[in-house]
């Protein structure tokens, strides 16, 4: 919010372009007023049900399965921003490019990976674009981990057993 005020007094609110292209859709940063809380809120809430309360379970056990890899995204969306913006773009598309070759191994598309995705991103994109790249990516990494995976283990498990 306080990125906003800041542009709204500075020039007025920015936006982007999808792709970084005239000719596509302009997404302006006010809907990131209503979309990163939205996302934010909808995201800890799975979080939370996904947290198993109970009381033998350490601390360990919540920042392996829930805090790394939130922190994880973000580090990583920040190093996608940093990249992007310095002139490095080639490296922020391989970048973005492993996660589908991650995807394979690591369920990446859970609520922790998804939420520091977009607050990593959303400093320099705003608050919608992340979320559009985010729920679509989300999608794909999804359908890479649960029906794509499974077809290489099936195979590996065949070519093994020869």
């Amino acid at each position: 919010m306080g990125l906003l005020i800041w542009e709204y007094y500075n020039g007025g609110v920015s936006g982007h372009h999808f792709l970084k292209r005239k000719d596509m859709p302009f997404i302006s940063n006010w809907w990131g007023l209503i979309l990163l809380p939205l996302v934010t809120f909808l995201s800890l809430k799975r979080i939370g049900k996904g947290i198993n309360y109970n009381p033998e379970l350490s601390n360990q056990h919540l920042i392996k399965h829930h805090l790394l890899p939130f922190l994880i995204a973000v580090l990583f969306a920040i190093l996608i921003v940093v990249f992007s913006s310095t002139g490095n773009s080639e490296i922020s598309y391989f970048m973005f490019l492993a996660l589908f070759i991650v995807a394979l191994f690591i369920p990446i598309y859970k609520s922790e990976y998804f939420l520091g995705f977009i607050l990593g991103l959303s400093y320099s994109f705003g608050g919608a674009l992340p979320v559009i790249i985010a729920i679509v990516l989300t999608t794909i990494f999804y359908l890479i981990f649960n029906y794509i995976r499974p077809i290489f283990i099936f195979i590996g498990n065949k070519i093994s057993k020869k």
